[in-house]
């Protein structure tokens, strides 16, 4: 589908201001795009930035709030640079989200270790404080893809930023049904009717 546009155009020089529409039914905001005119063919333009618009904002549980604030407010800021088109930091911001959200988890289940949570790097946190092997699987995974994020030289080159956020919301998926485990098995203890 193709914006519709919500006003004339308007010129100045070899520059072009669009005022459009987003054509997408949940949305219908607006947006501006600008144009320069080509060099080498008078009359055609190219687009040159949109504004930015409206975000879109990834929904977290409160069962995930409730574990890692920290983690909510870094994926959503590293997913508005992913929407600008800044692909080249994004993976570094959700490589820290995954941190913040593991570390806090591991806080949670073992509050007297803070410190040591804290201050180990990430694989070893996920190693010594994570119990269930599906979380442990796809976070170590995670954390694989997102030093590939940070680093000068790729160790996995066949995997990109959407494998790390399919990673990431796996994660966020056991670590959810685990907490709702842990709090249905509390309310509901054995041997209560």
């Amino acid at each position: 589908m193709t914006p519709r546009m919500a006003a004339e155009p308007f010129r100045v020089g070899s520059s072009v201001q669009v005022v459009l529409l987003c054509p997408r039914h949940d949305c219908q905001k607006i947006f501006v795009a600008s144009y320069t005119e080509s060099v080498a063919a008078p009359g055609n333009f190219q687009l040159q930035t949109v504004s930015a618009g409206t975000k879109r904002q990834e929904k977290f549980s409160d069962t995930i709030k409730g574990i890692s604030e920290a983690f909510v407010k870094i994926y959503q800021q590293a997913s508005s640079a992913e929407q600008d088109c800044f692909f080249e930091i994004c993976g570094v911001g959700y490589r820290k989200a995954i941190e913040f959200l593991v570390k806090d988890y591991a806080i949670r289940k073992f509050p007297d270790k803070t410190t040591e949570i804290e201050q180990k790097p990430l694989g070893g946190c996920i190693q010594e404080f994570i119990d269930d092997t599906r979380i442990k699987n796809v976070a170590t995974r995670a954390t694989w893809l997102g030093n590939d994020e940070t680093h000068y030289v790729r160790k996995w080159e066949g995997k990109n930023l959407q494998d790390l956020k399919a990673l990431i919301r796996l994660t966020v998926h056991w670590l959810e049904m685990e907490a709702e485990t842990e709090r249905i098995v509390k309310e509901m203890p054995e041997g209560n009717p």
